[in-house]
């Protein structure tokens, strides 16, 4: 097992203060991240020279997923004015004929449906942006729909080779083809949104107690105009199907984003300077404080630190080794960003596969899909996690995270369970 410097001893306490401020909610999230990112870069920079202030702010945060972020938000912000989201809401509720239940499954494998095409924080954007809609016009309990709407979203990340970055990594580095995540991992997703369908059916608690839908509803009473309609939905499909096809027209996500933010700033009525004031300035401050305190914790060797000391595991025996990467990439990335412990990671598995065995491909699939599968585990795990505490806090006055963690960790820890059994018996029998 490495052995920790000084400098490497302070920023793991840095680390720890931060995660601890995050989940007993000492501070609010936005100045817990961005304390623990200050604290990080004044002790790593000025105290012990492991980096540089510069590096801290042009390598640690990932400028495209900032990018893609604030042009995610500024789109969503958009369409939700143009009355988009209300219509195709409300139309649901009519399709499932005021049904409480249908509506709730036919948005869980819509988010799950949304992640498989798109990346996973504008997917949570726009299935929270139309359930927010919906709870204003029907009386569902938009706390509970939210929450397993994000984990139906982070369970949606396993499905194809483009659903995450981790999968984009692993694919990368041992040789799977989009091919391959459809036959493997698509199965899987379905399997986790519809075990966590039937876990939200069975707690119950959908609508608010002595009501229910009504199909009396008019999708088009909620269109100001429907040019504007027309035009937002538009602009929506345009960049939906940009960002499914982005490897294909090479040109990055963000700049899609980005792209389709100022087409609805122009086309879709909204006056820009409210669309601005109400934008999520929280969640895109909390990502880059966040981004800077992980970034400096890989670069002065904190993870490596952390990925030696579970080192050990990976010399038990080959199926061991591998429900042992699933469950500890996880768990891990349930505290930690899952594109570090995911590139971490993928050394001591490759090493794993040459010491005792251990089938490549098993490891492999292992790791990915519990880097994903983690991002449930705590409020600020995943984008999908986020985004929903984020609509959760501006809707709900009484919700706290610790809300989120009650459901989402214990269906992490039945994800990760059920990922395991499925791995062993599709890849070992």
């Amino acid at each position: 097992m490495l052995e920790a410097s000084q400098g490497q001893t302070v920023m793991m306490l840095v680390f720890a203060f931060t995660i601890a401020a995050l989940v007993t909610e000492k501070y609010h999230r936005v100045v817990a991240a961005l304390l623990g990112a200050a604290l990080a870069v004044y002790f790593g920079a000025f105290v012990y020279g492991l980096f540089s202030a510069e590096e801290a702010v042009s390598s640690f945060i990932d400028g495209p997923t900032m990018r893609l972020v604030l042009g995610v938000l500024l789109l969503m912000e958009g369409l939700a004015r143009s009355g988009l989201f209300q219509f195709v809401g409300l139309w649901i509720v009519k399709l499932v004929r005021g049904s409480a239940k249908l509506l709730f499954v036919s948005f869980m494998f819509l988010s799950t449906f949304l992640t498989l095409l798109i990346p996973n924080l504008p997917a949570m954007l726009i299935i929270g942006a139309i359930t927010s809609s919906v709870a204003k016009q029907t009386p569902i309990r938009l706390r509970k729909w939210i929450i397993y709407e994000a984990i139906a979203c982070n369970a949606g990340s396993i499905g194809l080779m483009i659903s995450s970055i981790p999968n984009l990594i692993v694919a990368s580095e041992f040789g799977f083809k989009f091919s391959d995540f459809l036959t493997l991992t698509t199965p899987l997703a379905l399997l986790l949104t519809g075990v966590t369908t039937l876990v939200g059916l069975w707690t119950g608690d959908l609508c608010e107690e002595g009501y229910a839908l009504t199909v009396e509803v008019d999708p088009w009473k909620a269109v100001r105009s429907k040019w504007t309609l027309v035009r937002s939905a538009t602009i929506f499909t345009v960049v939906v199907s940009m960002l499914a096809l982005s490897d294909k027209t090479g040109i990055p996500m963000d700049i899609v984003a980005l792209m389709g933010s100022v087409a609805m700033l122009w086309l879709g009525g909204a006056e820009p300077e409210e669309v601005l004031r109400s934008l999520d300035w929280g969640t895109f401050f909390f990502l880059a404080g966040f981004y800077v305190l992980i970034g400096a914790e890989e670069r002065v060797g904190v993870l490596d630190l952390l990925a030696s000391s579970v080192a050990p595991l990976y010399e038990l025996p080959g199926s061991i080794s591998a429900s042992a990467t699933l469950w500890i990439a996880g768990l891990a990335s349930g505290i930690i960003d899952n594109i570090p412990i995911t590139l971490t990671l993928i050394p001591i598995v490759e090493r794993a596969t040459q010491t005792v065995g251990a089938s490549p491909t098993l490891m492999a699939w292992a790791l990915a899909i519990g880097a994903n599968l983690g991002g449930s585990l705590t409020y600020f795990a995943s984008p999908p996690s986020l985004v929903a505490v984020s609509i959760l806090e501006r809707e709900d006055r009484d919700f706290t995270t610790w809300d989120f963690m009650k459901v989402g960790a214990p269906l992490t820890f039945l994800h990760l369970a059920l990922a395991d059994v499925y791995l062993l018996l599709r890849l070992t029998l």
